[in-house]
């Protein structure tokens, strides 16, 4: 019986995906009757707009927006990751500065994105770094909110047999709180994730200067329709990169937990 562990678990992977490429094959269809039937030139259909996004990655628009649009994603969410997991670490570890800073965390997770755009605007100008400061300016708080509650609910025995084997400071929140913590910190990661890549979209829309968002905006004022729409399909298709990328990083770097579900072992 152990031995078909893992083909059953192959099979599920493959059923799983089959799914999923299933999903998406409905969906075009019904985008691509319901262009028909409307039969409008400002919704076309998804085999048009499948072209043009194929014109869109085979263009120079792949090194002149896309890849800058790719970088500044990536940039912005490491960038966030790094500040939100330290900073969630301190929070959830401290309860002083717990009670100092949750009125200050609750205010500015409060502000929307869209109107920290042209303040960016002004103290960064028309480019690159005001779309990856607006994309931090919104990314670090899933980050670091999960971190904190994830690091402030890691059992007091834990931390003080740890301190009682001699880890301190650094080492503590290295090697018992960070990997203690982890599962909650993935968890916020790949909303920021998520968030990163829609914020970029806005940001650039509004003041990027280039990238995918300033080529979909365009295109619309432009009444570039299919180009539009070929953006929007390449916007998709980045988002589903990016969140395959990432959860084969989590599950190779969370290998410990498969297996185990709620203390269960998951067969």
């Amino acid at each position: 019986m152990i031995g078909a562990r893992p083909d059953r678990r192959r099979s599920g992977t493959i059923v799983h995906f089959g799914l999923g490429w299933l999903g998406l094959a409905i969906l075009a269809a019904i985008w691509q009757l319901l262009a028909l039937a409307l039969h409008t030139p400002v919704f076309p259909t998804f085999t048009t707009s499948l072209v043009a996004a194929w014109h869109v990655v085979t263009s120079s628009t792949l090194t002149i927006d896309i890849i800058p649009s790719v970088e500044r994603t990536a940039l912005g969410f490491i960038i966030s990751a790094i500040i939100g997991v330290a900073a969630g670490m301190v929070i959830g570890h401290y309860e002083v500065v717990q009670d100092w800073s949750s009125a200050v965390v609750d205010f500015m997770r409060s502000l929307p994105t869209p109107l920290l755009v042209p303040v960016a605007i002004v103290i960064f100008g028309v480019n690159g770094r005001m779309v990856v400061v607006t994309i931090i300016s919104a990314a670090i708080w899933p980050i670091l909110i999960n971190t904190a509650n994830g690091t402030s609910t890691i059992e007091p025995t834990m931390i003080d047999t740890a301190k009682t084997y001699g880890f301190r400071g650094r080492s503590l929140f290295l090697k018992i709180v960070l990997p203690a913590a982890s599962p909650q910190i993935f968890a916020g990661l790949r909303v920021a994730l998520s968030v990163s890549l829609a914020v970029m979209v806005v940001a650039e829309m509004l003041g990027g200067g280039s990238g995918i968002g300033y080529f979909i905006a365009n295109a619309q004022q432009s009444f570039n329709i299919d180009g539009s729409y070929g953006g929007v399909i390449v916007l998709g298709c980045l988002g589903w990169i990016f969140n395959t990328l990432f959860l084969l990083f989590e599950r190779r770097l969370l290998a410990w937990q498969r297996g185990t579900v709620g203390g269960l072992l998951d067969v």
